[in-house]
């Protein structure tokens, strides 16, 4: 409990300090200071205590009337103040440490960064005497008060009772008795905050799953009419090949070797029909159902059909590519159409997050010292991903573009192909402020 952290103070007189701290298993939050502080974890029922019946009615009212939906912070607000109300004379606080959530993936071993968490204290303080609450005693919320107890709510989280009354030094008096029981319906309400909060958050996910399942058999009917469209293409397309291939044999065969021009002219018609019907049967292969199974995959000959994919997205975006391949690569045993699905996400977000123009996107790859491991960089210089967005951006529906272009399922599918290669991805700030995915594929031995 820092003396340097925040102070918050609303209507009700309840002060709330915020600070970050580090919870590290076994660490002592509390610490016994000169003046006697104990600890409570267990709420005694054996003695028989004559406790005033209006302390015990409002608390029965406060545990009641838990604002539960309004999440943790407010629970802890509400039993501070109604605590205060029963004891109006006395220094009331509580520590609150939220359960830490999942590490993040912040080094190139892939291993758990510590995460600090945010510790919130809040104080009720009797007007006039605020001065109690503010000392050099860092072991303490109230050091200007004789006594101060401090109680268990769960693993992390405590509350604290304060005063100058020696009566709560004595385990079996009435204002124990009250506080013990505070203690155990704070923690119960904490408890239920948390139980609701995951449910809403439950409940969003699966509104957003079926929402997103609406528009996947959308997507479907529509790739299922596209491939029927490619299919047209491909005859016309075939006998637009075939023909400018006989015109250019025919206008050689003239005398004087024909046109330059009109051959020239043939030319373009013949590679322009070409690239279209090689596009077309590459998108029908990209679209169909997998089928695969592992195979030696050269990872440079992926990216350039994920890149041939992505011509028109990089071409609008004014993006140019810089393949920074290294020699020799070893092969990676995979499926070659889900690779292709994996760098043609990559590539297309890359895009999204570009400026209007000068946009840039490099693909380098290179050997692990160990020749183990093959890595690949993707990296951009568009707006690059917040620090608090790195943990959750492989999440399934979490998306960062508000244009209507994300559905959040991206990045989530590319997660999941790479576990299903036994490889690893992980993503970072770039040195020039945009993002950088790195790909980690086991080479084909």
């Amino acid at each position: 409990m820092s003396r340097s952290a925040p102070l918050d103070q609303d209507v009700s007189g309840i002060v709330r300090m915020t600070t970050g701290v580090p919870v590290s298993e076994g660490s002592e939050r509390v610490t016994v200071s000169s003046v006697p502080i104990s600890r409570e974890s267990v709420v005694s029922v054996n003695s028989a205590v004559d406790v005033e019946a209006a302390w015990l009615d409002r608390l029965v009212v406060a545990a009641c009337e838990m604002p539960v939906a309004e999440g943790e912070t407010a629970i802890v607000q509400f039993m501070v103040r109604s605590l205060g109300e029963i004891f109006p004379d006395c220094g009331v606080g509580a520590c609150l440490v939220p359960p830490a959530p999942d590490a993040p993936v912040s080094s190139p071993d892939m291993r758990p960064a510590p995460v600090p968490v945010e510790q919130q204290l809040f104080k009720y303080i009797p007007e006039g005497e605020e001065r109690r609450g503010v000392g050099m005693d860092p072991t303490r919320l109230f050091p200007g008060f004789a006594y101060e107890r401090v109680l268990n709510v769960d693993e992390a989280s405590t509350l604290h009772l304060a005063t100058d009354d020696p009566e709560l030094e004595d385990e079996d008096s009435p204002m124990m008795h009250v506080v013990r029981r505070a203690a155990l319906a704070m923690g119960r309400g904490l408890g239920l905050a948390r139980g609701h909060a995951k449910a809403t958050s439950d409940a969003r996910d699966l509104r957003a799953l079926n929402s997103h399942m609406v528009q996947a058999e959308k997507l479907a009917s529509l790739g299922q009419i596209a491939a029927g469209v490619v299919h047209e293409l491909n005859n016309p397309l075939t006998s637009i090949v075939a023909y400018t291939d006989w015109l250019t044999r025919k206008q050689v065969q003239t005398p004087g070797g024909g046109d330059p021009d009109s051959l020239e002219r043939l030319r373009r018609i013949g590679e322009s029909a070409s690239r279209i019907l090689r596009f077309t049967r590459d998108l029908v292969t990209y679209a169909r159902p997998s089928s695969e199974v592992p195979v030696p995959v050269s990872l440079h000959t992926v990216i350039e059909q994920a890149l041939a994919f992505c011509e028109h997205v990089l071409a609008q975006h004014g993006a140019q590519v810089q393949r920074r391949f290294v020699e020799s690569v070893p092969a990676v045993r995979g499926m070659h159409e889900q690779l292709i699905q994996v760098f043609v996400n990559l590539f297309t977000n890359a895009c999204h997050a570009m400026p209007g123009e000068g946009g840039e996107l490099i693909v380098r790859t290179e050997v692990s010292p160990d020749s183990l491991r093959l890595v690949v960089y993707v990296e951009d210089n568009g707006h690059g991903i917040a620090g608090d967005q790195l943990t959750q951006i492989f999440a399934p529906f979490f998306t960062t573009k508000v244009d209507g272009r994300g559905t959040g399922l991206g990045l989530s599918i590319v997660k999941n192909i790479m576990d299903n290669h036994g490889a690893e991805i992980r993503a970072e700030r770039a040195d020039n402020g945009g993002a950088r995915f790195i790909l980690s594929f086991p080479v084909q031995v």
